[in-house]
């Protein structure tokens, strides 16, 4: 009878014993923060600036007359023939187009005097719409990232075109806008085919391919996070715990960096680190 009290008094202890087991347990899972993570790894990295641009013609005439007009034989939306006459003044002076192309202004009228070069204007502009081309105005940065000939992809509408750099201006302009006077650079993209179903005036947009190294040890840019002195960092993980550590970079696509320094491959580090990460944090993958 003197046994029961001892057996009680075992399973209290043992009932004690199992929670705190169990307390320390989740104790120890709680501390942990949860972390997504990526591998280091070779890959091809390919370095792009985006931007947008204007498709124009591939050539521009804009022809100017003087005096009373007599004839003009053409409309706009017409397309012409090299050679062909466009327009008739009474002094016999007549206006041809200097290539074949598309008719896209006609700015007199028969029996009527031609005034449009007083006032700035074409008598009659000539374009090639037969192919297009798209210029691009770059800012500082973007100029001393574009050379003649880098690749270029061009979209537009869900089209996508290739085509390169073929004319890039040796000196910037500057224009006057509201807010003060802005310099850009002017470059021209061409395509490698005639693209269709595209019409000049409208932008586009430009991606040039302004670097790229294969085979390059790549880190996932999300793993990429800085210190106070602006210098790259990536958490490690190791052990069980996030480990800081510095590295050098080179250059970046929208997804991988190029790791210079600091890093091996199969290294596997987190991605987005946030505040609660700091070295030596325990960390458990998602």
């Amino acid at each position: 009878m003197k046994k029961k009290p001892i057996f009680a008094l075992l399973a209290v202890v043992v009932l004690v014993v199992v929670i705190f087991i169990l307390t320390q347990g989740n104790t120890g899972k709680s501390n942990a923060v949860s972390v997504r993570t990526g591998e280091v790894k070779k890959e091809t990295i390919v370095e792009t600036l985006s931007t947008t641009g204007t498709l124009i013609p591939n050539q521009s005439q804009s022809l100017m007359g003087t005096g009373n007009v007599v004839d003009v034989p053409i409309s706009v939306g017409e397309k012409v023939e090299k050679d062909q006459v466009l327009a008739t003044y009474d002094s016999g002076l007549q206006l041809t187009a200097p290539f074949a192309g598309t008719i896209t202004q006609v700015n007199i009228k028969a029996k009527q005097a031609d005034t449009n070069a007083q006032q700035g204007k074409p008598s009659i502009q000539l374009d090639d719409l037969s192919t297009l081309k798209v210029q691009l105005e770059l800012s500082n940065s973007e100029a001393s990232a574009v050379s003649v000939d880098q690749k270029v992809e061009i979209s537009s509408n869900n089209h996508d075109f290739t085509g390169k750099i073929s004319e890039k201006d040796p000196v910037a302009l500057s224009t006057q806008t509201a807010t003060g006077t802005n310099a850009s650079l002017g470059a021209v993209v061409t395509f490698d085919n005639a693209p269709e179903k595209l019409f000049a005036g409208f932008d586009v947009d430009v991606s040039v391919t302004t670097n790229s190294v294969e085979d390059a040890l790549a880190l996932p840019i999300e793993a990429l996070t800085y210190n106070d002195k602006n210098e790259p960092l990536v958490y490690v993980l190791k052990d069980g715990k996030a480990k800081e550590t510095s590295i050098k970079i080179g250059i970046q696509s929208d997804k991988l960096v190029e790791v210079k320094s600091g890093l091996s491959e199969k290294e596997t580090v987190i991605l987005s680190p946030n505040s609660d990460i700091k070295n030596g944090t325990e960390v458990t993958k998602e």
